[in-house]
């Protein structure tokens, strides 16, 4: 560790953030602007912290949708449907999404980008379920 407010993650370095002072700026949802709000920022990288609607959510909650789509393919699978997750592939899935910044660092990210991310890591996987379905699944 080089400060207090870096940590060592691979080949780069992920600041801990320390909020200060706050800044008039707009809140988004889903990359569109609504209104004026006070926004707390980083001193040391200066990310500015997300405090609008679009908030993002931490790793255990996507763990938490992919099991409840695991249970619904599952569920396909006895009737003749869709086949079920295996136990690798939900490994991997999740292996990827603790690899991914957006999952990571929670300070200046939006919510519908992690969905994204997440939708695009599960359809890596199993190209065979439709948006639409894991969409349903994330609420």
């Amino acid at each position: 560790m080089n400060e207090s407010s870096e940590e060592e993650r691979g080949d780069f370095k992920l600041c801990i953030h320390r909020s200060v002072d706050e800044d008039w700026l707009p809140l988004l949802r889903k990359k569109h602007e609504m209104t004026l709000a006070l926004h707390p920022y980083c001193e040391k990288c200066g990310l500015v912290r997300n405090i609008g609607p679009d908030r993002p959510r931490k790793i255990g909650y996507y763990i938490d949708k992919l099991s409840e789509l695991e249970r619904y393919l599952k569920n396909e699978d006895s009737k003749g449907g869709k086949n079920k997750l295996t136990e690798a592939q939900k490994r991997l899935i999740v292996k990827e999404m603790e690899e991914q910044e957006v999952f990571k660092d929670l300070y200046g990210v939006l919510a519908s980008t992690q969905k994204e991310k997440f939708i695009e890591i599960i359809k890596k996987y199993r190209a065979d379920i439709e948006e639409h379905v894991i969409e349903y699944h994330l609420g």
